[in-house]
């Protein structure tokens, strides 16, 4: 499938988990380890089943990188983060307090930044509180940091959403997404890392920045 070429928005090793139900044209990032484990102290079933800090992931707080040239359309920067995680807690409250589109995107995307690059438009979203260096109108270099991963909006633990959308409107959800991948990165295969230019993506796959 011929995608649009976006450059990755994060530096590292990161891994791609989507629930079921998430649309195949976004995608969420989580860093990882070499064993692709996303945690720097606990694990996946204490995460589970207990509560943990998000300082215990490897995702929390990584920078962010802005994925195109081009100006800044909208933002949010002041919802808080959730910083003690259960992922069976979290998973539950989400399926029960399901946000509405009346609520607007915040209780959906968290903070976020939204880039228009041309005839589209590059959203990243689940951003830490107070992270976000840019504003509406503002004009960013593709590379430039522009905020941190959070654990702000529907996100059951720090990750970052990216998805690129044929406008600006956020509703209905996932309804303009457009297909887009990397100009390029590594991917790792059978235990070795193969580079790709340009680099598609796939969920559960592990890849390299």
């Amino acid at each position: 499938m011929t995608f649009i070429e976006i450059s990755s928005p994060l530096k590292g090793e990161w891994a791609i988990f989507n629930p079921p139900g998430h649309p195949k044209l976004a995608f969420d990032f989580l860093a990882v380890n070499s064993r692709k484990s996303p945690y720097e102290r606990v694990s996946f079933t204490r995460h589970l089943l207990s509560f943990i800090n998000v300082e215990d992931t490897l995702t929390w707080a990584q920078p962010v990188y802005a994925p195109v040239s081009g100006t800044v359309v909208a933002t949010l920067n002041d919802i808080p983060d959730r910083l003690n995680i259960c992922f069976i807690y979290d998973l539950f409250r989400l399926l029960v307090n399901k946000p509405k589109e009346g609520d607007g995107f915040g209780p959906f995307g968290g903070n976020h930044i939204m880039i228009q690059c041309g005839e589209v438009f590059v959203l990243l979203c689940h951003l830490k509180q107070g992270s976000v260096q840019v504003s509406p109108g503002d004009t960013v270099t593709m590379g430039e940091e522009i905020a941190a991963v959070g654990n702000s909006g529907s996100s059951i633990q720090p990750h970052l959403h990216l998805q690129v959308m044929r406008d600006s409107h956020y509703f209905p959800l996932f309804g303009n997404l457009l297909p887009f991948g990397f100009a390029d990165g590594e991917v790792r295969e059978h235990g070795e890392w193969s580079a790709k230019t340009p680099l598609g993506l796939t969920n559960g796959g592990h890849y390299r920045f």
